[in-house]
C-alpha cells in the first residue's frame, strides 16, 4: 500500500440527491480513499443508480438493526456451532444462508462501547462512552453526539428502539432524546435484573441444572444506603417523560424477549404501508447468563446446563417471527435486516455462557473478544449464500445505513467518523470492503486515571498487540492468535507505527470527548 498521509482531508461522498457531502475520516481511511479514488468513484456511480432504481420501485428502504449480547464467533450453526455446541440456531442460519454472512466482522470488546460505536459511527474513545455502565453512574451518551436514530429521523424515517439501551440513565441519555420516536427498553444488562430481588434471589437449595446459585451479598436496603435507584422496564415517546411499566424480576426476564418481539411486530405492522420508511433498533435483552426460558430449555439439542443457550433458542425463534412478518406484509424486499453480536462470550459464568472458537473473551481484544458473527439480509438486493472475508467494523453500519437511506447530508462534519461506507460490499460482494484496518481499544473501569488505551491494531492480515512483550500474528494463518511471530514481522514495524502515530495525530486535531464523573454530576467537553 502507498504511505499513509498525515495531512487532514475530507472524504467526499455522493448520495441520492445528487449533491455531495464531506465529513472527516481517520488518517488510514484518507490513505485508502486516495489510493482507490478512481475505483470507488465508479462503484459509487453504479451504487447511486441502483439505489435510485430501488427507491423508484419501492420507496426508501426500511432498516432493522438487531444487536445481540455476548454471542461469540462459533456459537451459531452457520459459524460452526449450533446443535454441535448445544445452541441450535436454525432460523439465524437460514437468514445467513439467504443473505451475507460476515467472517471478519469486528465489534468493541464490551457492550456499552459497542452500542456507542453503532449509534455514533465513532470509536468509543472519541465519544467518552468507553466503559460498561452500571446503575448510579452519571455518564452516558451526551446530547452533542449525533446518533444513527437522529440521522435517520432527520431524513424522514420513523424510529423505534426495543431492548437493552445501556448508554446512560440521565434524561439527555434516553433513547427518545437521542432520535427515537418510541422506545421500550431497560437501562442496563441482564446482570442487573436480580438486583431488584437482591438477597431473596439466592436460593441455596436450588439444584436445577445450569442455574448457578447467584449470591449477590447485596443489602436489602441498598437504595437507602447508596441512593441508587434500579430502574425497571421503561416506555417512552418523543417529547414525553419515560414511564416505568414493570420491575426487573426473574419471571419477567424469561418473557421479556417475547414482549419486545410483540412490540416490534406491532410497530412494523403499523408502519408497513405508510409513506415514510421506518428504522427499528432491536437491542435484544436475551443471551445473558442468569435466566433460562423453560420452554426453550427443554427443546431438542439445547444444552440445559447453559441458560444462554435457551435464551438464544428463544431469540432465534423471534427472529423468524420478524422475518415471517416482513414477508407476510410484503415488505421484505424493501427492508434491510442487519444482525450482529456486541462482543465475544463471557466465560466467567461457564457453562452458562456463549462460546468462540477463537482466543479471548469479552473485555479482551484477542479475536474471541472482538470478532463476532454478523448477517445482512435484503432479499433481491443482497445476493444469497455469501460469506465474505472482508473486514467490517461495527461503526461501519452508521455510515453504510446513512448511504442506503439517502441521509448522507445529515452526517456531521466537525468530528471524526470512523465508520466506513460498506454499501459496495453489500451490493457487489466479497473483495469490495473499503477497510483494511481496525483499531482495537481496551477500556478501563475501576481506575479512573488509567483511561482507555489502544491495545491492538489489525492491518490486512497482520495484527499487533501493544503489550510487553509485543505480540504479532498473521490472523489468516493463525486466527486463534497462538503463535506470535515477532522476528518474522519486523518489516511491519514501521508501517504499523506510522498508522498508530497518524491515528493519534488525528485525535490531536479532533480531540476526543472527555466525560468526567463527580459525586453527583458529569462534565462533558
Amino acid at each position: 500500500m502507498k504511505p499513509f498521509m498525515i495531512s487532514i482531508c475530507a472524504l467526499t461522498l455522493g448520495f441520492s440527491s445528487g449533491a455531495s457531502m464531506a465529513y472527516q475520516v481517520d488518517a488510514a481511511q484518507q490513505a485508502l480513499a486516495k489510493e482507490y479514488r478512481g475505483q470507488w468513484h465508479l462503484e459509487d456511480q453504479a451504487i447511486q443508480k441502483k439505489l435510485s432504481q430501488l427507491k423508484s420501485q419501492n420507496g426508501r428502504p426500511n432498516i432493522i438493526m438487531i444487536l445481540t449480547d455476548d454471542i461469540g464467533w462459533g456459537e451459531l450453526g452457520s459459524y460452526g456451532g449450533g446443535k454441535l455446541r448445544g445452541t441450535p440456531t436454525p432460523n439465524l442460519d437460514t437468514l445467513a444462508a439467504d443473505g451475507m454472512k460476515f467472517l471478519q466482522h469486528y465489534a468493541e470488546p464490551s457492550c456499552t462501547p459497542t452500542r456507542a460505536a453503532l449509534m455514533t459511527g465513532r470509536l468509543p474513545i472519541r465519544t467518552g462512552l468507553d466503559e460498561v455502565l452500571f446503575p448510579g453512574q452519571i455518564k452516558g451518551l451526551v446530547a452533542e453526539e449525533y446518533t444513527l436514530a437522529e440521522l435517520l429521523s432527520d431524513a424522514g424515517y420513523r424510529t423505534a428502539m426495543f431492548g437493552k439501551w445501556h448508554m446512560g440513565e440521565q434524561a439527555q441519555h434516553q433513547p427518545t432524546n437521542q432520535g427515537f420516536d418510541y422506545a421500550l427498553y431497560t437501562m442496563f444488562n441482564g446482570g442487573v435484573w436480580p438486583w431488584s430481588e437482591n438477597a431473596e434471589y439466592y436460593d441455596p437449595k436450588n439444584e436445577t441444572i445450569g442455574e448457578v446459585p447467584y449470591t449477590l451479598d447485596m443489602p436489602k436496603d441498598y437504595k437507602q444506603q447508596t441512593g441508587i435507584i434500579i430502574h425497571g422496564i421503561q416506555e417512552s415517546r418523543k417529547g414525553e417523560k419515560p414511564r416505568e411499566i414493570g420491575k426487573l424480576t426473574l419471571e419477567r426476564y424469561n418473557v421479556h424477549e417475547q414482549e419486545l418481539t410483540e412490540g416490534i411486530l406491532d410497530f412494523v405492522e403499523d408502519n408497513a404501508k405508510k409513506d415514510d420508511p421506518f428504522f427499528v433498533y432491536w437491542a435484544s435483552n436475551a443471551n445473558q447468563v442468569f435466566f433460562c426460558p423453560p420452554e426453550e430449555r427443554n427443546e431438542k439439542y439445547v444444552d440445559k446446563a447453559n441458560c444462554q443457550a435457551s435464551q438464544l433458542a428463544q431469540h432465534d425463534k423471534n427472529v423468524k417471527r420478524l422475518r415471517d412478518k416482513l414477508e407476510q406484509l410484503d415488505i421484505a424486499k424493501n427492508t434491510l435486516v442487519i444482525w450482529v453480536s456486541d462482543n465475544g462470550p463471557m466465560y466467567q459464568f461457564f457453562p452458562s455462557a456463549g462460546f468462540s472458537y477463537l482466543r479471548g473473551q469479552k473485555h479482551q481484544v484477542y479475536e474471541g473478544g472482538v470478532r463476532t458473527p454478523a448477517i445482512a439480509w435484503w432479499p433481491g438486493v443482497i445476493n444469497a449464500g455469501q460469506d465474505p472475508l472482508d473486514l467490517v467494523h461495527v461503526t461501519d453500519w452508521y455510515t453504510t445505513i446513512a448511504q442506503i437511506a439517502g441521509a448522507n447530508k445529515n452526517m456531521p462534519g466537525k468530528r471524526i467518523i470512523d465508520g466506513v461506507d460498506q454499501v459496495s460490499l453489500l451490493f457487489n460482494g466479497e473483495g469490495y470492503s473499503r477497510r483494511n484496518y481496525v483499531f482495537h481499544y481496551e477500556y478501563k473501569f475501576f481506575n479512573k486515571n488509567a483511561g482507555s488505551r489502544l491495545a491492538a491494531v489489525r492491518w490486512n492480515n497482520t495484527k499487533l498487540h501493544l503489550k510487553q512483550p509485543v505480540e504479532i500474528y498473521n490472523i489468516m494463518r493463525d486466527p486463534k492468535e497462538e503463535f506470535s511471530m515477532r522476528p518474522n514481522y519486523l518489516w511491519a514495524v514501521i508501517p504499523l507505527r506510522k498508522m498508530i502515530y497518524e491515528h493519534q495525530n488525528m485525535m490531536e486535531k479532533f480531540p476526543n470527548r472527555k466525560i468526567i464523573e463527580t459525586a453527583g454530576s458529569a462534565l462533558a467537553y
